[in-house]
């Protein structure tokens, strides 16, 4: 049991360490998507599955209320939510329409499409 932990924690810092020097410049790109459609007035729609819904959740949420300090909210939607919505979508129109039929509908040219899971980010045009 003492050995698997420990490989855990050494895949765990081998995979940090791949990720500091694979990731900083997506990072940065998406990041700055945000920013700037943010400061042009836009809005962040996120979604997720299963766990990932918890985390476009919560980070809609930190966007609304705070993160780390106290400041103005910042307009974010989790498509993922409203069950009412997602069931009748799913019923109706299969599972791959369930988000991009509420993009649609709420989306707008300049707002961001935050999927988690895949941190698939995409402007909306």
């Amino acid at each position: 049991m003492l050995e698997r932990i420990k490989v855990c924690f050494t895949e765990s810092i081998q995979t940090q360490i791949a990720a500091a020097e694979a990731l900083p410049d997506a990072i940065s790109r998406a990041a700055m998507t945000l920013v700037h459609s943010l400061l042009n007035g836009n809005k962040i729609l996120c979604c997720g599955n299963g766990t990932s819904a918890a985390n476009a959740q919560h980070f809609a949420a930190s966007m609304i209320n705070r993160f780390e300090t106290e400041r103005p909210s910042l307009p974010a939607i989790a498509l993922n939510t409203d069950n009412v919505v997602l069931t009748a979508i799913a019923n109706d129109r299969l599972h791959d329409e369930v988000y991009a039929k509420q993009v649609r509908a709420l989306g707008h040219a300049g707002d961001v499409y935050w999927q988690s899971l895949r941190v698939v980010i995409v402007a909306i045009s």
